[in-house]
């Protein structure tokens, strides 16, 4: 198996003050894999990522920022490419995030380390 593929990135999100935020994770291309989001370094969520909650009502999310390295394993025989697209919500705008990378074989694998800043 070769090394993994490594897609490191950021991104800001304007958030509202005092609002918490939703966040869900798709993988995509018939990929499997899981996620592991960190906020300050304490985990608060792994696995599948559907609708996690990152903070509470009047706790103001500005200047933080949360971290997710996702890994995803190629699984479908038709094809390398591998996506994954982080989903928030609550903020000023709901934003979709997408990122892609391509891995060659059959259980190759590809680590998305993703930091969003909320703004």
């Amino acid at each position: 198996m070769a090394d993994p593929v490594t897609v490191s990135k950021s991104a800001f999100y304007s958030v509202k003050p005092n609002t918490p935020v939703q966040l869900s994770i798709t993988i995509g291309d018939g990929q499997v894999g899981g996620t592991d989001v960190r906020i300050g370094g304490a985990q608060i969520g792994s696995g599948d990522i559907t609708n996690l909650p990152i903070g509470a009502a009047a706790q103001d999310l500005k200047t933080k920022s949360i971290d997710c390295i996702t890994t995803v394993q190629r699984q479908n025989a038709a094809t390398g490419h591998t996506s994954v697209t982080y989903s928030l919500r609550g903020g000023m705008q709901d934003r979709d995030f997408t990122y892609e990378a391509t891995v060659n074989q059959i259980g190759d694998r590809a680590v998305y380390e993703i930091s969003f800043v909320f703004a």
